[in-house]
């Protein structure tokens, strides 16, 4: 996968996860404490992901 496009996907991604979350907390879910730990997790490994397979190697 291109990175310029995975890179889009994980802004995205993390844009979505913003407003759920907000969303979420505006209707006072009682959910929201358990979606905003759990896609934190999730958004937080795969930028680390994309973090260290993106990083050019040393020579």
């Amino acid at each position: 996968m291109n990175k310029d496009l995975f890179r889009r996907i994980m802004l995205a991604l993390s844009i979505c996860y913003g407003v759920l979350v907000g969303v979420m907390a505006m209707f006072d879910s009682g959910a929201t404490g358990l979606v905003a730990i759990i896609g934190a997790i999730v958004i937080g490994i795969l930028w680390t992901l994309f973090g260290m397979f993106s990083r050019p190697t040393k020579a």
